[in-house]
């Protein structure tokens, strides 16, 4: 691995991150914009580029990397905004689809993942309103599951699912804890199934003799 590969690599994160501000600036969902001189999102594509080039072949390293950065936008403005973009939506089911076509995902873990990550969150959802009224889940939330369950797989998608539960219960408790507590409180729900689907595909990379279950051949 050359130093050269891992600049370019880096500046490749660079620059797609840039490219992702400047969608979410030019789509101006309720007005948010990122500042120019805010380079979160930058510096996040740039370490995701790097890892990914420098632990994983180069077709998945490309289609880690671009599903991650996407992943990192959308987290970012439902954060802001409690919305996300239909457009990375779409991107993200365009990344899944040339994964299958690479021969990185297979038809059976594509088909599984969404069942796990968008029909049976659909479901709750809508056992959960004709109860309670309410809605727990976004649509918006619903349209990331197809795209995490396509490009995680079914077991991944599950541990991602559970990863985001537990966390955005964790945030909930010490948002309370500071400002008190609502049971109306809503947080947004993308930016933990973000986390928690690109932490649960980094550590099958670290572990896979754990992993092995949860990764459709």
């Amino acid at each position: 691995m050359t130093a050269v590969y891992l600049l370019l690599a880096g500046v490749a994160g660079v620059l797609g991150g840039s490219s992702l501000k400047l969608a979410i600036n030019w789509l101006e969902i309720d007005n948010y914009h990122i500042r120019g001189n805010n380079y979160i999102l930058e510096i996040m594509c740039g370490i995701l580029f790097l890892w990914a080039f420098s632990k994983l072949p180069i077709t998945e390293a490309i289609l880690f990397s671009s599903v991650a950065a996407m992943l990192i936008a959308i987290g970012l403005v439902d954060l802001h905004t409690m919305q996300i973009p239909l457009l990375f939506i779409l991107g993200g089911i365009l990344l899944a689809l040339a994964g299958f076509l690479l021969g990185l995902i297979t038809w059976t873990a594509v088909l599984w993942g969404i069942f796990i990550g968008a029909v049976i969150p659909g479901m709750i959802m809508g056992i959960t309103w004709l109860i309670t009224k309410r809605q727990g889940m976004g649509y918006g939330d619903i349209q990331l599951g197809i795209v995490l369950g396509a490009w995680l797989g079914p077991m991944r998608m599950a541990l991602t699912l559970f990863g985001a539960a537990v966390l955005s219960l964790f945030i909930w408790i010490f948002v309370s804890i500071h400002k008190g507590f609502d049971r109306d409180r809503a947080l947004p729900f993308a930016p933990f199934l973000a986390a928690a689907g690109i932490g649960i595909y980094i550590g099958s990379v670290y572990y896979p003799s754990f992993f092995h279950l949860f990764i459709t051949q």
